[in-house]
């Protein structure tokens, strides 16, 4: 279909340019099937194709048609605030056709009425299911919403979240459009949101799988090609990558294991001296350049050896800073191989010529090597092709324990996506929201919301349904959240309204207030949070080994009060759960006392992304339990909570929160100025400028810039 044809379906011409611009004349067999099953006659549509097939052309093309011709507002949700940085971005290009694009990724208790004013937003499925608890007045004018990466519905975490949000569409007239590369039961998904299916195999760019045979060092392809592999090094991997890019093919490699992602980084590292001639100085040295904005000098200090070498690894554990840099430099080509975790899969969009694939994972619940999903192999191969740049992409199993067993993965069916919604977790946080928000407020209303879950379609149970709906209601009353109003009737107590929109668990607030006392100092109140379940579920991982190690003395600690006393159970695990979460509750401690990243990330054994990670949670929790405390009264407790979340936020100690609050005064600099006498907003306004361009760290620059601050709050 040619592009032009979309006049006809009332897209302005300008937009039809703009596509031309970018090289799109005509839509592929995937977006010419989705304008035919009525994109733009406000059907539900489920595409499922292949990665690379432009899914999000047809999410942008319903997009625009609805914002043009409705003069709605259209959202884009994703799984992870990468993803949605990365759409924004994307998305900013319309603005040349007069639209507006907003983003909202955190801030769990603000409305955002601002977001109003914008034509299309990008949001979050953690941030939209809090705004459809908080109401902004601009939800009713929501026309379509295009679901990303719509088999996360079966993930642990975030499924039930995307679930309920669905299932609150449902009874709207609400266009829903779900994208996803990896469903195995598309019908069945389709059929629960009522949507047309698009189910295509097209791709623009081939993808060739092979196996690894390493009982005869060869590479089988699907398509009857077999490549030898020398072995100089070691792993498979690794002879697989160093033969790649001595044919000149970038390669992307899947490990399942972070240490190993730098392990073997370092250890290619050691045999590309022959490549470095191919890597171009100039866009080297930019990327070197942006590196040093990593706060972490361990980090940047691997990193510069290997991206000098053409080698980089990818893991939660870095820093965003060298996130962003690795993979700038794999897109731009310095980097000739990366060493990845599988989050790089879902995470961003950085496609290479051949991508290299462990179907293998260690299992702490089995103790065991286990093999990988079907769907989450083809989540990794989908990564393999650059469009526009490779005939075809290569996607090659390496780690299979025989051929065959290899070969069942490349020609195996996709796993069917069920509903996660079957947890008392989930439950409990979904049923308060929908009281608390007056969206349901009697046992029949609930149900009635619940009957349009994919949860609900699976079990064709209300029975079952209504006996889980109420053990979750009886907590919510136990614990103070909801009050009864006779009837099967419900309404939110303040506890439970303030509780639903800092987007806590229940469970979490009821176990902080159970165990708060007065009186106590930091530790402890970091300890109640590391033990709350809405940390526990993100906690960075800390060795069994390491928190062995702190077991005296957190039991000293709890004898003189100064931590939460262990559990009275003998239940071990909830024993060990109590000693890993002082072991967070110390790292956290230290953070906020101003002990160095590099420091922090060697003792516990962590990357500077991870205790990123365990701040940023931390003190989004200490900040939403200060909110709980002001509304149930306790304004001591209530300040104490506020000024830990600020400390979490910046990693300072008390003295500096009035100076983290200028922009370009950091944890370091703060610290700087209060050693030079300079420990509030009001000594900075009366030192001269010359003074603070004398000490180290502050440049003419950011001095300008500090004095500019302090002018604007004046005014």
């Amino acid at each position: 279909m040619d592009v032009e044809k979309l006049l006809e379906y009332g897209l302005p011409r300008t937009y039809i340019e703009l596509l031309k611009n970018r090289g799109i004349t005509k839509l592929n067999p995937v977006q010419k099937s989705a304008v035919k099953k009525g994109l733009f006659n406000n059907k539900n549509l489920l595409v499922s194709a292949p990665t690379a097939s432009g899914k999000t052309l047809i999410g942008e093309m319903a997009l625009v048609h609805n914002t043009i011709n409705k003069d709605m507002i259209g959202l884009y949700l994703v799984p992870l605030r990468a993803l949605a940085s990365e759409k924004y971005y994307e998305f900013k290009e319309l603005e040349k056709l007069g639209l507006r694009i907003g983003i909202t990724t955190g801030d769990y208790e603000s409305p955002a009425e601002y977001l109003g004013r914008y034509n299309i937003v990008v949001a979050t499925y953690e941030r939209f299911d809090s705004l459809l608890r908080l109401k902004p007045r601009w939800l009713n004018r929501i026309g379509v919403i295009v679901v990303d990466e719509f088999h996360m519905i079966g993930d642990p975490e975030r499924g039930p979240i995307l679930e309920m949000i669905i299932a609150r569409m449902l009874s709207s007239r609400v266009q829903i459009i779900g994208l996803s590369a990896t469903i195995g039961n598309p019908d069945v998904l389709a059929e629960w949101v009522n949507a047309e299916l698009v189910d295509d195999p097209y791709r623009p760019v081939e993808l060739v799988e092979g196996v690894y045979d390493k009982k005869n060092h060869v590479i089988v392809f699907e398509d009857g090609r077999r490549k030898k592999i020398i072995h100089r090094i070691g792993g498979a991997a690794l002879n697989i990558s160093l033969q790649s890019i001595s044919s000149g093919i970038q390669v992307l490699v899947f490990v399942h294991n972070r240490r190993k992602t730098e392990e073997w980084a370092f250890k290619l590292s050691e045999h590309m001296g022959l490549f470095k001639h191919l890597i171009d100085k100039n866009k080297l040295s930019q990327i070197l350049e942006e590196l040093k904005e990593s706060p972490s000098r361990l980090e940047r200090e691997k990193l510069e050896y290997l991206i000098s070498r053409g080698v980089a690894f990818h893991h939660a554990g870095l820093s965003s800073v060298a996130r962003r840099v690795v993979e700038k430099g794999f897109r731009e080509r310095i980097i000739r191989a990366v060493f990845a975790t599988p989050t790089l899969a879902a995470g961003v969009n950085l496609p290479a010529r051949r991508v290299l694939v462990s179907i293998k994972r260690y299992s702490p619940v089995r103790r065991r090597t286990v093999n990988i999903a079907v769907y989450e192999y083809k989540q990794m191969a989908g990564r393999a092709g650059r469009p526009t740049y490779d005939p075809y992409g290569e996607a090659i199993i390496y780690d299979a324990s025989s051929l065959s067993e290899g070969m069942r993965f490349i020609r195996g069916r996709l796993e069917p996506i069920t509903s996660k919604l079957n947890n008392e977790r989930s439950l409990r946080i979904h049923v308060l929201a929908l009281i608390a928000s007056r969206h349901a407020n009697t046992l029949d209303e609930i149900i009635n919301v619940f009957k349009n879950t994919l949860f609900a379609a699976e079990y064709r149970d209300l029975a079952y349904l209504k006996s889980t709906l109420d053990i979750v209601l009886d907590d919510l009353l136990d614990w103070g959240m909801i009050k009864s109003t006779g009837n099967n009737g419900f309404v939110a107590t303040r506890l439970g309204s303030i509780t639903s929109i800092t987007y806590l668990d229940p469970l979490s607030v009821n176990r902080y207030l159970e165990n708060v006392k007065d009186n106590v100092g930091d530790l402890y109140y970091l300890m109640l949070i590391t033990q709350t379940p809405d940390y526990l579920r993100s906690k960075p991982y800390i060795s069994n080994k390491l928190v062995e190690l702190y077991e005296e003395e957190a039991l000293e600690l709890s004898d003189e009060g100064i931590i939460p006393e262990p559990p009275k159970t003998f239940d071990y695990y909830d024993y060990y759960t109590w000693l890993q979460s002082f072991v967070q509750a110390k790292m956290l401690h230290e953070w906020i006392n101003e002990v160095g990243e590099d420091e922090i990330v060697e003792k516990y054994s962590i990357g500077p992304g991870d205790v990123y990670s365990a701040r940023d949670t931390a003190s989004w929790i200490a900040g939403a339990l200060s909110r709980v405390e002001k509304v149930l009264g306790n304004t001591f407790r209530a300040n104490k909570l506020e000024k830990l979340s600020l400390r979490l936020e910046y990693g300072v100690k008390e003295d500096a929160l009035e100076l983290v609050e200028l922009q370009g005064i950091g944890r370091v600099r703060a610290r700087t100025l209060i050693k030079n006498g300079i420990k509030s907003l009001k000594d900075l306004v009366n030192t001269p400028p010359s003074k603070i361009e004398s000490l180290p760290g502050f440049g003419p620059r950011l001095v300008r810039s500090l004095y500019e601050q302090l002018r604007e709050r004046r005014d």
